[in-house]
């Protein structure tokens, strides 16, 4: 019975395995596409869509045994990596520019609210 049953997971595991890699890359692609094109303004969505897919990804990796992992097609997996690697680097760029911002208008009302006496220039 055993043998039987993990015959039947292991033939409908790796199914359900790649649809989850194939979401989870294709909601990967659009959010880096966004990013790219400079229009990302709202990420909740990319984020949730990405949070469940690692809670699915998870959930079906669970019920693998060292057999079935063996089993996985690497070059899919890897390929994921890649994409979530750009999408790393394409979301560091954008938090480095928000940072840049955040310190000039943290600048801009730190100069705003000196009276300029003590300022760059000195006393008049």
């Amino acid at each position: 019975m055993t043998i039987h049953r993990n015959l039947r997971f292991a033939a409908n595991a790796a199914p359900a395995l790649y649809d989850a890699l194939d979401r989870m890359e294709a909601a990967i692609e659009q959010e880096t596409a966004i990013l790219r094109e400079n229009g990302a303004t709202e990420l909740t969505d990319f984020n949730h869509r990405k949070r469940q897919g690692l809670l699915e990804i998870n959930r079906i990796l669970r019920n693998f045994d060292a057999a079935d992992l063996a089993g996985v097609d690497r070059t899919r997996v890897l390929r994921l990596v890649g994409k979530l690697e750009e999408n790393q680097r394409m979301l560091a760029h954008h938090l480095k520019a928000v940072d840049s911002i955040a310190a000039l208008l943290t600048r801009a009302m730190q100069d705003a609210e000196s009276d300029g006496t003590y300022g760059r220039g000195g006393a008049p």
